[in-house]
């Protein structure tokens, strides 16, 4: 299937930077960021528009030689997402007002949604993920990626690397891997919601520990109870494996599996939601600091054969 990508790229309010700039501008292997991840979408058969969101200007300069519509960025995460949706329909271009009538004629239109911080994206898991997405099926759909194929990126004797933060359930350990798969316009009650979790995904951070509770409270009563439970065993079990204590973070976490995470997506969001796992990386690889930034710069060559290798992966 061809879908259209809209990477969310915006250095507002809440957005991390690095080095004091945006992170899709940072330099790596004599190009931005941007630049990787707009070659691989161009290289991937399954994809059609290209719409990036985040400061025009600096985008212009950057990437404005390719074949891509770059999108002024709005307030917040939310606003730059549903923005850059909006600007992959040609009636919504041509008048930049949304009507009944266009929510209704693409009611159903799924695009592909990812961030400008993953350097090491590769069309094999772009075409993966896409594969994997059955839209028939389910009108939201996030990635993810085990821990075991993560640690392929970490530190080893004499290498650097980057250890990357998972969740713990019953399947395994997983990262959630930047790639998702969605039909906003039957989203526009949630988008704001799943667009705030992926915000404050950073949960080594107290205050954004405090900002998820604040959201499943709002989420009110028939709802609040289960979301608050598997919140609660992913953070002890996450907290019990920072000190070593592996095996009790797998007995804490037992309750949860990927299947009543997806149940619980899916009543919270009230759409059919799906997660699914691809087993490849790089695209769970995202900038978050300047110690990583380093770490990938100097590991990125290394990092991409990896990737590249059609033998990387467990699956």
């Amino acid at each position: 299937m061809k879908v259209d990508a809209v990477i969310v790229a915006g250095d507002g309010r809440a957005a991390r930077k690095v080095f004091k700039q945006n992170k899709a501008l940072l330099d790596v292997a004599g190009k931005p960021i941007l630049r990787h991840i707009i070659e691989v979408l161009k290289a991937c058969d399954e994809i059609s528009r290209v719409v990036v969101v985040g400061p025009k200007d600096k985008f212009l300069d950057a990437v404005g030689d390719m074949d891509v519509m770059i999108v002024e960025q709005k307030r917040s995460l939310a606003e730059n997402a549903w923005e850059g949706f909006l600007m992959t329909i040609p009636e919504y271009r041509d008048t930049m007002v949304l009507t009944d009538e266009i929510i209704q004629q693409y009611r159903n239109k799924h695009v592909l949604f990812l961030s400008g911080d993953i350097p090491l994206l590769s069309a094999r898991e772009l075409k993966q993920f896409i594969s994997l997405c059955d839209m028939d099926e389910y009108d939201y759909i996030a990635g993810i990626t085990s821990e075991e194929i993560l640690k392929l990126f970490g530190p080893r004797k004499g290498r650097p690397g980057i250890k990357m933060a998972t969740f713990h359930t019953r399947d395994g350990n997983f990262r959630q891997n930047n790639l998702h798969m969605a039909r906003p316009f039957l989203l526009i009650s949630q988008i704001d919601l799943i667009l705030k979790v992926y915000e404050y995904r950073y949960q080594r951070e107290i205050i954004n520990i405090f900002r998820i509770l604040a959201e499943i409270i709002r989420l009110g009563r028939g709802k609040v109870g289960k979301t608050l439970f598997f919140y609660l065993l992913l953070q002890i079990s996450a907290g019990l494996s920072t000190i070593g204590l592996d095996s009790l973070a797998q007995m804490v976490c037992y309750p949860i599996t990927i299947e009543k995470m997806r149940g619980l997506f899916s009543s919270i969001l009230s759409v059919r939601a799906q997660i699914i796992e691809t087993t490849v990386g790089g695209a769970a690889l995202d900038v978050d600091n300047e110690k990583d930034f380093m770490t990938l710069s100097v590991m990125y060559k290394d990092w991409l054969n990896q990737i590249l290798n059609e033998n990387h992966h467990f699956a």
